[in-house]
């Protein structure tokens, strides 16, 4: 256990030596309930008033007398913890009252600090006036932090479910890519699974967005307006089918061009997240290439690889399976 935390009787025992060695005691108190910047400030400035620094920390009991049952959100054991790995503070203890009155009187600290949304009338006032000390006002910092502000931004944000999308290569996933540089529509062919994969896809909430790498065009193997008509072909196609296919980004430099958004690099993923508020952490990868699996894993992406593992890179992809039918399935299983 950390020696900064100490019982009641613990600390009074402590408090008692401090004041024989004529050192300065500065109490403050809280529930702390949710530890941000604004904590850390408040302790630095009310360690400034004296030698050492005690807090002390609403009990799990006392926080839900009066913020109600949903509170602590962090139970007393980790706040505890927290604040005592503070480096400004020096002793923590917890109380079960409303207010820490009593061990106030009893340690008699020369400074009580105060936030200034409480005030210098405080409940605590007369129990540190008693002892021979003073409250302190600390002032509240200009749009600063609190855990209530916190948790209601929490709520806010997720009381609306994550944007997911599935990101899917395009030729060798959902084409047959065996001659390279596929950009003529008569040498465009589904791969086995395709159709009936993007369709089960189609009805989920999942955004679902085409990255592909098209260096053909980068080594002048086929120009821009050949993609832009294969890539109209192939749209049209999936609306007939039923398919409901988001967006495709694509890139068309050659890999010594050092473009960001070239696989295994994740500016198409940054795009996207951009284009559609994407949380990247709730969403899918799932490509053929040794580059997809590598763009996934550097995006936090749950990425499939289509094919085999390739034991020579260090980066490996989360799922290995066979065919997009298989990769949609596992995303169908586990990403509710």
């Amino acid at each position: 256990m950390n020696p900064k935390i100490l019982s009641r009787r613990k600390l009074f025992e402590i408090g008692e030596l401090l004041k024989k060695r004529g050192q300065k005691i500065v109490v403050v108190n809280g529930s702390f309930d949710i530890m941000h910047a604004g904590h850390l400030k408040f302790f630095r400035q009310a360690k400034h008033w004296g030698d050492v620094l005690v807090v002390l920390v609403n009990s799990d009991q006392s926080v839900k007398k009066y913020k109600g049952p949903n509170r602590p959100i962090i139970g007393e054991k980790d706040r505890l913890a927290m604040v005592a790995a503070i480096a400004d503070v020096d002793y923590v203890a917890l109380f079960d009252e409303l207010e820490p009155k009593e061990i106030i009187a009893r340690i008699k600290p020369a400074i009580y600090c105060n936030g200034s949304d409480w005030g210098k009338y405080c409940v605590e006032r007369p129990a540190v006036e008693a002892g021979g000390g003073r409250v302190v006002i600390i002032k509240r910092q200009k749009n600063a932090l609190s855990s209530s502000a916190i948790i209601k931004r929490i709520v806010a944000i997720y009381s609306r479910p994550p944007v997911r999308a599935v990101f899917i290569d395009r030729d060798g996933t959902i084409n047959d890519n065996k001659d390279g540089y596929v950009h003529k529509i008569k040498d465009f062919a589904y791969l086995p699974g395709v159709i009936s994969a993007l369709k089960k896809l189609s009805l989920t909430d999942y955004k679902i967005i085409i990255v592909t790498n098209q260096s053909g065009i980068g080594r002048g193997y086929y120009h821009k307006s050949d993609y832009d008509k294969l890539t109209k072909f192939m749209l049209a196609d999936f609306r007939r089918r039923g398919i409901r296919m988001d967006k495709v980004y694509f890139c068309p430099h050659r890999s010594d061009e050092g473009c960001v958004c070239r696989k295994p690099r994740v500016g198409m993923l940054l795009s996207a997240v951009k284009d559609f508020g994407i949380s990247l952490n709730d969403s899918w990868l799932i490509g053929d290439d040794d580059k997809d699996a590598i763009m996934g894993r550097e995006a936090n992406i749950k990425t499939i690889k289509l094919g085999k593992i390739n034991r020579q890179i260090p980066v490996r992809p989360n799922f290995v399976v066979k065919d997009l039918a298989a990769a949609a399935g596992i995303i169908l299983n586990n990403g509710k």
